[in-house]
Protein backbone atom coordinates (compact mmCIF):
# COMPACT_ATOMS: atom_id res chain seq x y z
CA UNK A 1 0.00 0.00 0.00
CA UNK A 2 1.25 3.46 -0.93
CA UNK A 3 1.46 5.75 2.13
CA UNK A 4 1.61 9.55 2.04
CA UNK A 5 2.10 11.80 5.08
CA UNK A 6 0.70 15.32 4.95
CA UNK A 7 -0.16 18.17 7.29
CA UNK A 8 -3.68 18.81 5.93
CA UNK A 9 -5.73 16.56 3.66
CA UNK A 10 -8.56 18.32 1.82
CA UNK A 11 -11.22 15.94 0.54
CA UNK A 12 -12.88 17.44 -2.54
CA UNK A 13 -11.18 19.63 -5.17
CA UNK A 14 -14.10 21.77 -6.26
CA UNK A 15 -14.24 25.50 -5.67
CA UNK A 16 -14.42 25.18 -1.89
CA UNK A 17 -11.65 22.59 -1.57
CA UNK A 18 -9.40 24.41 -4.02
CA UNK A 19 -9.98 27.71 -2.19
CA UNK A 20 -9.15 26.15 1.19
CA UNK A 21 -5.97 24.68 -0.28
CA UNK A 22 -4.97 28.01 -1.82
CA UNK A 23 -5.43 29.92 1.43
CA UNK A 24 -3.70 27.28 3.56
CA UNK A 25 -0.72 27.27 1.22
CA UNK A 26 -0.59 31.08 1.18
CA UNK A 27 -0.64 31.07 4.99
CA UNK A 28 2.47 28.93 4.94
CA UNK A 29 0.98 25.54 5.78
CA UNK A 30 3.31 22.92 4.35
CA UNK A 31 2.23 19.60 2.88
CA UNK A 32 -1.32 20.50 1.86
CA UNK A 33 -2.84 17.72 -0.22
CA UNK A 34 -6.18 17.75 -2.06
CA UNK A 35 -7.81 14.51 -3.21
CA UNK A 36 -10.72 14.04 -5.60
CA UNK A 37 -12.20 11.29 -7.71
CA UNK A 38 -12.29 13.56 -10.76
CA UNK A 39 -10.19 16.72 -10.83
CA UNK A 40 -11.75 17.67 -14.16
CA UNK A 41 -15.06 17.95 -12.36
CA UNK A 42 -17.28 16.39 -15.01
CA UNK A 43 -20.11 16.04 -12.48
CA UNK A 44 -18.94 18.58 -9.95
CA UNK A 45 -21.25 21.29 -8.61
CA UNK A 46 -18.38 23.68 -9.29
CA UNK A 47 -18.81 23.08 -13.01
CA UNK A 48 -22.54 22.44 -13.39
CA UNK A 49 -23.89 25.79 -12.26
CA UNK A 50 -25.00 29.16 -13.59
CA UNK A 51 -21.97 31.21 -12.48
CA UNK A 52 -23.85 33.92 -10.58
CA UNK A 53 -22.26 35.88 -7.73
CA UNK A 54 -24.29 38.18 -5.51
CA UNK A 55 -24.44 39.78 -2.10
CA UNK A 56 -28.21 40.27 -2.26
CA UNK A 57 -29.04 38.01 0.67
CA UNK A 58 -31.27 38.31 3.72
CA UNK A 59 -28.94 36.88 6.37
CA UNK A 60 -26.04 39.18 7.38
CA UNK A 61 -23.45 36.37 7.31
CA UNK A 62 -24.33 35.55 3.70
CA UNK A 63 -24.15 39.22 2.70
CA UNK A 64 -20.74 39.58 4.35
CA UNK A 65 -19.30 36.41 2.86
CA UNK A 66 -20.44 37.27 -0.66
CA UNK A 67 -19.24 40.85 -0.33
CA UNK A 68 -15.78 39.67 0.73
CA UNK A 69 -15.62 37.21 -2.17
CA UNK A 70 -16.90 39.58 -4.84
CA UNK A 71 -14.52 42.32 -3.75
CA UNK A 72 -11.72 39.81 -4.34
CA UNK A 73 -13.15 38.67 -7.69
CA UNK A 74 -13.06 42.28 -8.87
CA UNK A 75 -9.28 42.37 -8.29
CA UNK A 76 -8.72 39.35 -10.56
CA UNK A 77 -11.64 39.95 -12.93
CA UNK A 78 -9.74 39.03 -16.11
CA UNK A 79 -8.48 35.79 -14.57
CA UNK A 80 -11.88 34.55 -13.39
CA UNK A 81 -14.24 36.17 -15.92
CA UNK A 82 -16.00 38.35 -13.35
CA UNK A 83 -18.43 40.92 -14.77
CA UNK A 84 -20.38 43.28 -12.46
CA UNK A 85 -23.45 43.16 -14.70
CA UNK A 86 -25.91 43.05 -11.84
CA UNK A 87 -28.74 40.99 -10.42
CA UNK A 88 -32.30 42.14 -11.10
CA UNK A 89 -35.01 40.79 -8.77
CA UNK A 90 -38.67 41.15 -9.82
CA UNK A 91 -41.22 41.42 -7.02
CA UNK A 92 -44.96 41.08 -6.60
CA UNK A 93 -46.83 42.77 -3.75
CA UNK A 94 -46.40 39.56 -1.75
CA UNK A 95 -42.58 39.69 -1.80
CA UNK A 96 -41.81 43.38 -2.31
CA UNK A 97 -41.89 44.44 1.35
CA UNK A 98 -39.49 41.69 2.42
CA UNK A 99 -37.26 42.55 -0.55
CA UNK A 100 -37.12 46.19 0.52
CA UNK A 101 -36.32 45.17 4.09
CA UNK A 102 -33.47 42.96 2.87
CA UNK A 103 -32.28 45.88 0.71
CA UNK A 104 -31.95 48.06 3.81
CA UNK A 105 -29.68 45.46 5.39
CA UNK A 106 -27.64 45.01 2.22
CA UNK A 107 -27.06 48.76 2.02
CA UNK A 108 -26.05 48.81 5.70
CA UNK A 109 -23.26 46.39 4.79
CA UNK A 110 -22.13 48.63 1.96
CA UNK A 111 -23.81 46.84 -0.95
CA UNK A 112 -25.68 49.18 -3.32
CA UNK A 113 -29.17 48.11 -4.40
CA UNK A 114 -31.47 50.27 -6.54
CA UNK A 115 -35.26 50.31 -6.13
CA UNK A 116 -37.15 50.51 -9.44
CA UNK A 117 -40.82 51.08 -10.09
CA UNK A 118 -42.49 48.95 -12.80
CA UNK A 119 -42.30 51.97 -15.14
CA UNK A 120 -38.56 52.32 -14.51
CA UNK A 121 -38.15 48.60 -15.07
CA UNK A 122 -39.85 48.78 -18.47
CA UNK A 123 -37.66 51.74 -19.40
CA UNK A 124 -34.39 50.07 -18.36
CA UNK A 125 -35.25 46.53 -19.53
CA UNK A 126 -37.66 47.01 -22.45
CA UNK A 127 -38.16 43.35 -23.28
CA UNK A 128 -39.83 42.79 -19.89
CA UNK A 129 -43.22 44.06 -21.01
CA UNK A 130 -45.65 41.98 -18.98
CA UNK A 131 -45.48 43.80 -15.66
CA UNK A 132 -49.10 43.97 -14.48
CA UNK A 133 -48.37 41.71 -11.48
CA UNK A 134 -45.21 43.54 -10.42
CA UNK A 135 -44.95 45.94 -7.47
CA UNK A 136 -41.33 46.82 -8.20
CA UNK A 137 -37.83 45.54 -8.90
CA UNK A 138 -34.50 45.63 -7.07
CA UNK A 139 -31.22 45.91 -8.97
CA UNK A 140 -27.79 45.31 -7.43
CA UNK A 141 -25.17 46.62 -9.91
CA UNK A 142 -22.14 45.02 -8.22
CA UNK A 143 -23.63 41.55 -8.32
CA UNK A 144 -22.71 39.72 -11.47
CA UNK A 145 -21.40 36.67 -13.27
CA UNK A 146 -18.10 34.83 -13.53
CA UNK A 147 -16.66 31.69 -15.07
CA UNK A 148 -16.59 28.94 -12.39
CA UNK A 149 -14.04 26.89 -14.32
CA UNK A 150 -11.65 29.84 -14.56
CA UNK A 151 -12.15 30.57 -10.86
CA UNK A 152 -11.37 26.98 -9.89
CA UNK A 153 -8.30 27.00 -12.11
CA UNK A 154 -7.18 30.24 -10.46
CA UNK A 155 -7.52 28.78 -6.97
CA UNK A 156 -5.65 25.64 -7.97
CA UNK A 157 -2.91 27.54 -9.74
CA UNK A 158 -2.29 29.71 -6.69
CA UNK A 159 -2.42 26.68 -4.40
CA UNK A 160 0.13 24.76 -6.48
CA UNK A 161 2.33 27.83 -6.76
CA UNK A 162 2.56 27.83 -2.97
CA UNK A 163 3.22 24.12 -2.64
CA UNK A 164 -0.16 22.36 -2.48
CA UNK A 165 -0.53 19.06 -4.35
CA UNK A 166 -3.70 17.73 -6.03
CA UNK A 167 -4.22 13.96 -6.37
CA UNK A 168 -6.69 12.69 -8.97
CA UNK A 169 -8.90 9.54 -9.06
CA UNK A 170 -8.90 9.12 -5.26
CA UNK A 171 -11.95 7.69 -3.49
CA UNK A 172 -11.99 7.95 0.31
CA UNK A 173 -13.29 4.76 1.93
CA UNK A 174 -12.18 4.53 5.59
CA UNK A 175 -10.71 6.72 8.32
CA UNK A 176 -9.46 6.36 11.87
CA UNK A 177 -7.86 8.65 14.40
CA UNK A 178 -4.86 7.37 16.34
CA UNK A 179 -2.39 9.24 18.52
CA UNK A 180 -3.34 12.65 17.16
CA UNK A 181 -3.21 11.70 13.49
CA UNK A 182 -5.79 10.71 10.93
CA UNK A 183 -5.25 7.63 8.81
CA UNK A 184 -7.35 7.87 5.66
CA UNK A 185 -7.68 4.74 3.53
CA UNK A 186 -8.46 5.40 -0.13
CA UNK A 187 -8.84 3.69 -3.47
CA UNK A 188 -6.86 5.06 -6.40
CA UNK A 189 -8.51 4.36 -9.73
CA UNK A 190 -6.83 4.10 -13.14
CA UNK A 191 -6.53 7.19 -15.36
CA UNK A 192 -9.17 6.01 -17.82
CA UNK A 193 -12.50 5.27 -16.16
CA UNK A 194 -15.38 4.40 -18.47
CA UNK A 195 -18.46 6.63 -18.34
CA UNK A 196 -20.40 3.75 -16.74
CA UNK A 197 -17.76 3.24 -14.04
CA UNK A 198 -17.57 6.96 -13.34
CA UNK A 199 -21.35 7.17 -13.15
CA UNK A 200 -21.54 4.35 -10.61
CA UNK A 201 -18.98 6.01 -8.39
CA UNK A 202 -20.49 9.48 -8.65
CA UNK A 203 -23.96 8.11 -8.00
CA UNK A 204 -22.77 6.75 -4.66
CA UNK A 205 -23.19 3.13 -5.68
CA UNK A 206 -20.60 0.40 -5.46
CA UNK A 207 -17.57 0.57 -7.66
CA UNK A 208 -16.53 -2.90 -6.56
CA UNK A 209 -15.85 -4.18 -10.05
CA UNK A 210 -13.68 -1.19 -10.94
CA UNK A 211 -9.97 -2.07 -10.52
CA UNK A 212 -8.11 0.12 -8.04
CA UNK A 213 -5.05 0.21 -5.81
CA UNK A 214 -4.82 1.14 -2.15
CA UNK A 215 -3.34 4.39 -0.89
CA UNK A 216 -3.27 5.68 2.68
CA UNK A 217 -2.84 9.26 3.85
CA UNK A 218 -1.62 10.19 7.33
CA UNK A 219 -2.75 13.71 8.20
CA UNK A 220 -2.82 16.07 11.15
CA UNK A 221 -5.94 17.78 9.79
CA UNK A 222 -8.71 16.61 7.46
CA UNK A 223 -11.10 18.99 5.67
CA UNK A 224 -14.43 17.78 4.28
CA UNK A 225 -15.09 19.80 1.11
CA UNK A 226 -16.87 16.99 -0.69
CA UNK A 227 -19.90 18.98 -1.84
CA UNK A 228 -22.88 16.70 -2.54
CA UNK A 229 -20.85 13.81 -1.14
CA UNK A 230 -20.13 15.66 2.15
CA UNK A 231 -22.57 13.55 4.17
CA UNK A 232 -20.88 10.37 2.97
CA UNK A 233 -17.42 11.68 3.89
CA UNK A 234 -18.77 12.84 7.25
CA UNK A 235 -19.86 9.29 8.06
CA UNK A 236 -16.43 7.99 7.08
CA UNK A 237 -14.88 10.49 9.51
CA UNK A 238 -17.27 9.53 12.29
CA UNK A 239 -19.92 12.25 12.39
CA UNK A 240 -23.32 12.97 10.89
CA UNK A 241 -24.07 15.72 8.36
CA UNK A 242 -27.74 16.57 7.68
CA UNK A 243 -27.23 17.89 4.14
CA UNK A 244 -28.61 16.13 1.09
CA UNK A 245 -27.78 16.17 -2.63
CA UNK A 246 -30.61 17.59 -4.75
CA UNK A 247 -30.73 17.78 -8.55
CA UNK A 248 -30.89 21.18 -10.22
CA UNK A 249 -31.35 21.59 -13.99
CA UNK A 250 -30.07 24.37 -16.23
CA UNK A 251 -31.10 25.09 -19.84
CA UNK A 252 -29.46 26.86 -22.75
CA UNK A 253 -31.94 28.44 -25.15
CA UNK A 254 -32.03 30.43 -28.37
CA UNK A 255 -33.26 33.93 -27.49
CA UNK A 256 -34.90 34.35 -30.91
CA UNK A 257 -34.31 38.05 -31.42
CA UNK A 258 -33.95 39.14 -27.79
CA UNK A 259 -30.50 40.54 -27.03
CA UNK A 260 -29.72 39.62 -23.42
CA UNK A 261 -26.04 40.60 -23.57
CA UNK A 262 -26.46 44.07 -21.98
CA UNK A 263 -27.98 42.50 -18.86
CA UNK A 264 -26.89 40.33 -15.95
CA UNK A 265 -28.89 37.81 -13.95
CA UNK A 266 -32.66 38.35 -13.86
CA UNK A 267 -34.74 36.55 -11.25
CA UNK A 268 -38.42 36.28 -12.09
CA UNK A 269 -41.20 36.17 -9.49
CA UNK A 270 -41.78 32.53 -10.51
CA UNK A 271 -38.29 31.54 -9.34
CA UNK A 272 -36.92 31.11 -12.85
CA UNK A 273 -33.58 32.87 -13.27
CA UNK A 274 -31.88 33.65 -16.55
CA UNK A 275 -28.88 35.50 -17.98
CA UNK A 276 -26.99 35.81 -21.28
CA UNK A 277 -24.75 32.92 -22.25
CA UNK A 278 -22.72 34.12 -25.23
CA UNK A 279 -25.41 34.93 -27.82
CA UNK A 280 -27.92 32.58 -26.20
CA UNK A 281 -29.67 32.53 -22.85
CA UNK A 282 -29.15 30.37 -19.77
CA UNK A 283 -32.04 29.64 -17.43
CA UNK A 284 -32.68 27.49 -14.40
CA UNK A 285 -35.39 26.69 -11.90
CA UNK A 286 -35.21 24.91 -8.54
CA UNK A 287 -38.16 22.53 -8.60
CA UNK A 288 -39.48 22.42 -4.99
CA UNK A 289 -40.75 18.87 -5.58
CA UNK A 290 -37.33 17.52 -6.58
CA UNK A 291 -36.48 14.54 -4.33
CA UNK A 292 -32.98 14.26 -2.83
CA UNK A 293 -30.54 11.87 -4.44
CA UNK A 294 -27.62 11.52 -6.84
CA UNK A 295 -29.54 12.18 -10.04
CA UNK A 296 -27.58 13.63 -12.98
CA UNK A 297 -30.25 13.03 -15.64
CA UNK A 298 -31.26 16.10 -17.62
CA UNK A 299 -34.94 16.06 -18.59
CA UNK A 300 -34.24 18.04 -21.75
CA UNK A 301 -36.84 19.96 -23.69
CA UNK A 302 -39.64 18.70 -21.46
CA UNK A 303 -38.08 20.46 -18.46
CA UNK A 304 -37.47 23.60 -20.49
CA UNK A 305 -41.03 23.80 -21.79
CA UNK A 306 -42.78 22.98 -18.51
CA UNK A 307 -40.57 24.70 -15.93
CA UNK A 308 -38.78 27.50 -17.79
CA UNK A 309 -40.46 28.62 -21.02
CA UNK A 310 -43.98 28.54 -19.58
CA UNK A 311 -42.91 31.05 -16.90
CA UNK A 312 -40.80 33.28 -19.16
CA UNK A 313 -43.67 33.43 -21.63
CA UNK A 314 -45.78 35.04 -18.90
CA UNK A 315 -43.13 37.74 -18.40
CA UNK A 316 -42.41 38.91 -21.95
CA UNK A 317 -43.99 38.85 -25.39
CA UNK A 318 -40.41 38.63 -26.69
CA UNK A 319 -40.09 35.19 -25.09
CA UNK A 320 -42.96 33.59 -26.96
CA UNK A 321 -40.66 31.95 -29.53
CA UNK A 322 -37.72 30.75 -27.39
CA UNK A 323 -36.13 27.52 -28.56
CA UNK A 324 -34.45 24.92 -26.37
CA UNK A 325 -30.87 24.07 -27.38
CA UNK A 326 -29.32 21.95 -24.63
CA UNK A 327 -28.78 21.81 -20.89
CA UNK A 328 -27.51 19.76 -17.98
CA UNK A 329 -28.26 18.56 -14.48
CA UNK A 330 -26.00 19.09 -11.48
CA UNK A 331 -26.29 18.78 -7.73
CA UNK A 332 -26.86 21.27 -4.95
CA UNK A 333 -25.86 20.08 -1.51
CA UNK A 334 -28.72 21.41 0.56
CA UNK A 335 -28.48 21.97 4.31
CA UNK A 336 -31.63 22.11 6.49
CA UNK A 337 -31.54 25.93 6.54
CA UNK A 338 -30.13 26.29 3.00
CA UNK A 339 -27.00 28.02 4.31
CA UNK A 340 -23.41 26.78 4.14
CA UNK A 341 -21.63 24.73 6.79
CA UNK A 342 -18.14 25.95 7.73
CA UNK A 343 -15.99 25.23 10.76
CA UNK A 344 -14.38 22.69 13.04
CA UNK A 345 -16.17 19.42 13.73
CA UNK A 346 -16.70 18.10 17.26
CA UNK A 347 -16.43 14.33 17.38
CA UNK A 348 -17.61 12.08 20.18
CA UNK A 349 -19.55 12.69 23.37
CA UNK A 350 -16.56 13.96 25.36
CA UNK A 351 -15.04 16.23 22.77
CA UNK A 352 -13.45 16.15 19.39
CA UNK A 353 -10.95 13.58 18.24
CA UNK A 354 -9.11 16.49 16.68
CA UNK A 355 -8.32 18.01 13.35
CA UNK A 356 -11.57 17.65 11.40
CA UNK A 357 -12.93 20.69 9.55
CA UNK A 358 -15.57 21.20 6.89
CA UNK A 359 -16.78 23.65 4.22
CA UNK A 360 -19.73 22.51 2.13
CA UNK A 361 -23.53 22.56 1.76
CA UNK A 362 -23.84 26.07 0.34
CA UNK A 363 -27.09 25.08 -1.39
CA UNK A 364 -26.23 26.71 -4.69
CA UNK A 365 -24.14 29.65 -3.52
CA UNK A 366 -20.76 27.96 -3.17
CA UNK A 367 -19.30 29.89 -6.12
CA UNK A 368 -19.95 33.27 -4.55
CA UNK A 369 -18.84 32.20 -1.06
CA UNK A 370 -15.88 30.09 -2.12
CA UNK A 371 -13.19 32.73 -1.62
CA UNK A 372 -14.37 33.93 1.79
CA UNK A 373 -15.16 30.44 3.10
CA UNK A 374 -11.73 29.16 2.05
CA UNK A 375 -10.01 32.14 3.65
CA UNK A 376 -11.71 32.03 7.04
CA UNK A 377 -11.48 28.25 7.35
CA UNK A 378 -7.77 28.32 6.48
CA UNK A 379 -7.29 30.95 9.20
CA UNK A 380 -9.13 28.71 11.67
CA UNK A 381 -7.01 25.68 10.78
CA UNK A 382 -3.75 27.62 10.87
CA UNK A 383 -4.29 29.83 13.95
CA UNK A 384 -7.18 28.25 15.82
CA UNK A 385 -9.49 31.25 15.32
CA UNK A 386 -11.29 33.25 12.67
CA UNK A 387 -9.61 36.53 11.81
CA UNK A 388 -10.99 38.21 8.68
CA UNK A 389 -14.62 37.31 9.43
CA UNK A 390 -16.10 35.35 12.33
CA UNK A 391 -18.27 32.62 10.81
CA UNK A 392 -18.87 30.66 14.03
CA UNK A 393 -22.59 30.94 13.31
CA UNK A 394 -22.06 28.59 10.33
CA UNK A 395 -20.63 25.73 12.40
CA UNK A 396 -22.31 22.41 11.74
CA UNK A 397 -23.33 21.95 15.37
CA UNK A 398 -26.02 24.61 14.91
CA UNK A 399 -28.53 22.00 13.76
CA UNK A 400 -28.32 19.98 16.97
CA UNK A 401 -28.58 23.23 18.94
CA UNK A 402 -31.60 24.43 17.01
CA UNK A 403 -29.74 27.59 15.93
CA UNK A 404 -30.62 27.49 12.25
CA UNK A 405 -29.95 30.39 9.88
CA UNK A 406 -33.01 30.63 7.67
CA UNK A 407 -32.03 32.20 4.38
CA UNK A 408 -35.05 33.06 2.24
CA UNK A 409 -33.49 34.71 -0.82
CA UNK A 410 -32.69 31.36 -2.47
CA UNK A 411 -33.01 30.52 -6.16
Amino acid sequence: MKQIEVDTLVIGAGLLGSSVAMHLAKLGVKDVRVVDLDLDGSQSSSELNAGGVRATWVQPINIQMSKLSIEFFSTVAMDVGYRPCGYLWLHTEKTYASGLKARERQIEFGWPVENWTPAQLRDKVPFIDKTEDLAGALFAPRDGLLNPNLLKSYYRGQAKKNGAIFDDRIWVSKAKNSQGSWWIDCQEFPPMLSSEERSRLFSNTSGGSVPSSAVQYKAKNVVNCAGPWASQIARVLGYECPSQPVRRQVCIFDCRGVDLTPYGMIVDTSGVYFHPEATNGLAGFANPDEPPGFNFHYDGEEFFMEQVWSKLYERSTYFERLRHITGWAGLYEVSPDETGIVGEVTLGEVGRAGGVFEAHSFSGHGVMHSYSAGLVLAEKIKTGKYQTLDVSILNGDRFAKGALIHETQII
